[in-house]
């Protein structure tokens, strides 16, 4: 890792329902779900503090804040500062908007059920090169789970391949810098990657790709969960190295 980001305010999303994981979250929040013998949170804010970024606000349901505030605290044992935006659960970029108060510059925007060794230094300097209003972390290096063809006019098979990796059609990983001037679009609608994004590319805000060929690693249904716990064995491997691979 190059650079320090110390000052940047990174937001963490982390008040879903996470209806695909159920009934295993209806008794705990996608987030505390325990990988190795941490609850997953763990991985995401001890990421982020090894790329120097201190200042954390969670961004939570007023349904799970409890669970957890009481784990997190302060954030000093992780030696950064947490702090807590605590709203019902009404969609990402209600979320966000609901913490508006708290942003005061440039942010992140970090998903809380992925895993990633994006490096956000580099992602900073192309954002400030580029003067964007938005700056969305890709893929890539992402698998798909089908295989996929093209057909011709007449329905004759021209290409196909099971589960390629499709370059020219990354994949966005869940991980944004944006500018304050984004709150202008959260009426777009209640949902980030649904919503405002493809308001402020509409409009022809300055919204950029951050290109990385490493795949991501999220925790969205049981079959991510049991390839998430793979990747946090090598994560918790003493070889000196930081994070998952990839993102």
């Amino acid at each position: 890792m190059t650079g320090k980001v110390h000052w940047l305010k990174a937001f963490v999303l982390a008040g879903g329902a996470g209806t695909r994981l159920s009934p295993l979250t209806t008794f705990i929040p996608k987030g505390m779900i325990p990988i190795s013998g941490k609850p997953f949170i763990d991985y995401v804010i001890t990421y982020l503090a090894k790329h120097n970024v201190r200042n954390i606000i969670m961004l939570l349901s007023d349904e799970d804040a409890e669970v957890f505030r009481n784990h997190l605290d302060d954030g000093s044992k992780f030696g950064v500062s947490i702090g807590y935006s605590i709203s019902p659960r009404k969609g990402t970029s209600a979320a966000v908007r609901d913490a508006a108060g708290m942003i005061d510059g440039t942010f992140l925007i970090y998903y809380g059920d992925i895993l990633t060794t994006l490096d956000l230094t580099e992602m900073l300097k192309f954002h400030r090169e580029k003067k964007a209003a938005c700056t969305v972390a890709f893929s890539t290096g992402v698998r798909f789970d089908y295989g996929v063809g093209k057909i011709d006019g007449e329905g004759r098979v021209q290409y196909f391949e099971e589960k390629p990796i499709l370059k020219d059609y990354p994949v966005s990983i869940g991980v944004y810098l944006c500018e304050p001037k984004i709150l202008d679009y959260s009426s777009a609608g209640p949902d980030l990657a649904n919503d405002v994004l493809p308001a402020l590319v509409k409009k022809g805000e300055r919204v950029y790709g951050f290109l990385t060929p490493e795949p991501h690693h999220d925790i969205g249904s049981f079959k991510q969960l049991n390839e998430a716990k793979d990747v946090v064995k090598r994560l918790d491997r003493p070889s000196g190295k930081s994070g998952p691979k990839g993102h």
